[in-house]
């Protein structure tokens, strides 16, 4: 069967969060929110596969390697063997969706450079379709082991790019995914090998899909993509974020915060009236910040560096300097799950601490600038909740700060709901876990898996103006 023609289910919809650190794909069966249970609501195990770990199942890193023998991994497997080619100066090619989101998008049409490519054929747009190819590999996959249908109509999240970036970054999504199915057609189970699919066989299935004519035929490919009424597959990362844990409670105000690798998208909402499962969007809440979880990463990095007094560009130091690039995510993990970090340089051992980190004056200017965008996002959900309680007299309306994404813990993360930068009455929030049953995979991770399945909600958040509100018993 052919994943690009194949006839899609209209019983599910199905969406991609294209994670700069971590992709995620959920499916929802296409019904009311208020009516969904445990069993309605599928995160897929893309990250899972025969002879390879996973930290979780349910997430596949954003990473594809190029090996020395010409074979291209994915995921973890391309994790691993990072690690091992990073003291031949190798690098993988990591944090791909930074091309979309904060990067030209010329630069996707550009050679890489030759610790990434051995080989000298691929530029970043080739890499990004032929991973989005073993994504969707992955995702056929694992619903296939959930006795779901694939494929279905998919979605896709994304950042709150400004409106030209929005345009462009949909369309190059769109078409890489295009490809990508294209891709997954021809290398079928090649794509989710142990060892990887061979260059050999990926270049040539790549520059199929590339010179595909039905690829560039909008009519032809619109059954692949769950369209709204203006034609777009995409949906804000933050709306998707609500979309997929707010239930019908009454009335209230939800302010979502949702803090990726690459990216942190911010967002505010209304709730309908009880008993009506409503859910809209205050326009001119939505902002967004270029920097998440990876900038602070990088930040680490840097204050490790200094600290210990090594010159990164100092052929003495190179050698430290890239292992702890190569590590420095699992160490910002170390460093804020134990309070200290203890490293060797050498002969010497430094430590660091989370207090003396925090206190960087670089990560205090990053906590800032979190806290400044998401301070517009209050605000307007401070003002919908203000004239809502005024038009309602039914007492002051709570507004709830709700945060998502791997970044959800992070202390400057978690400050944006234990002070609030503008008064009033707030209550806790956390994303809503469908009735029924499910796995600890799914516990874990499930502020990460919020934006994965908000997006392939049936009926997504419409927009509504913070100003002017219906009188009670009017508004919905």
């Amino acid at each position: 069967m052919s994943l690009l023609t194949a006839q899609r289910s209209s019983d599910w919809i199905a969406c991609i969060d294209f994670g700069t650190a971590l992709s995620k794909m959920a499916m929802v069966r296409r019904m009311p929110r208020s009516q969904l249970c445990g069993s309605d609501v599928m995160p897929l195990a893309v990250g899972a596969r025969q002879d390879v770990a996973a930290k979780n199942p349910l997430l596949l890193p954003s990473i594809v390697y190029i090996t020395d023998e010409e074979r291209i991994l994915f995921g973890d497997e391309a994790q691993v063997a990072a690690g091992r080619g990073e003291w031949l100066g190798r690098q993988a090619f990591a944090s791909p969706k930074q091309y979309l989101s904060t990067r030209e998008l010329e630069e996707l049409d550009e050679p890489l450079e030759v610790g990434i490519d051995p080989t000298g054929k691929y530029t970043p747009r080739d890499l990004l379709a032929l991973f989005l190819a073993h994504l969707l590999a992955q995702a056929a996959g694992a619903a296939a082991a959930s006795n779901l249908p694939w494929p279905v109509p998919l979605r896709i999240a994304r950042p709150a790019w400004e409106s030209r970036r929005a345009i462009d970054g949909e369309e190059t999504l769109k078409n890489l995914l295009l490809q990508g199915f294209a891709i997954a057609d021809e290398l079928g189970s090649k794509l989710t090998a142990a060892d990887g699919v061979a260059d050999s066989d990926a270049f040539i299935a790549l520059s199929n899909a590339q010179n595909d004519e039905r690829l560039r035929d909008s009519a032809f490919c619109r059954h692949v993509f769950e369209l709204n009424a203006h034609g777009s597959a995409s949906v804000l990362e933050a709306t998707a974020a609500a979309a997929g844990s707010i239930r019908d409670a009454g009335r209230r105000v939800v302010a979502v915060a949702d803090i990726g690798g690459g990216t942190s998208d911010f967002g505010a909402f209304l709730t309908g009236l009880p008993g009506h499962d409503a859910l809209a969007e205050i326009r001119g809440s939505s902002h967004i910040l270029r920097e998440a979880g990876d900038h602070l990463d990088t930040l680490l990095t840097r204050h490790i560096l200094e600290k210990a007094g090594v010159d990164a560009e100092d052929p003495a130091g190179k050698r430290a300097a890239r292992h702890l690039r190569r590590n420095q995510r699992a160490y910002k993990e170390r460093l804020f799950a134990a309070g200290r970090l203890h490293l060797k340089f050498d002969d010497d051992v430094e430590s660091v601490t989370l207090d003396a980190f925090l206190q960087d004056p670089q990560v205090q200017a990053f906590a800032e600038r979190l806290r400044s965008k998401f301070h517009n996002a209050l605000t307007a959900a401070v003002e919908c909740a203000r004239q809502y309680s005024q038009a309602d007299d039914s007492g002051r309306i709570p507004v709830e700060i709700l945060l998502t994404g791997g970044g959800h813990a992070l202390p400057m993360v978690k400050e944006l709901a234990s002070r609030p930068s503008v008064e009033w009455t707030y209550t806790d929030a956390a994303p809503e876990i469908p009735d029924g049953p499910v796995s600890e995979d799914f516990r874990i991770v499930r502020r990460q898996l919020a934006v994965a399945i908000g997006g392939a909600i049936r009926d997504l958040p419409r927009t509504t103006a913070p100003v002017w509100f219906a009188p009670s018993g009017r508004g919905r």
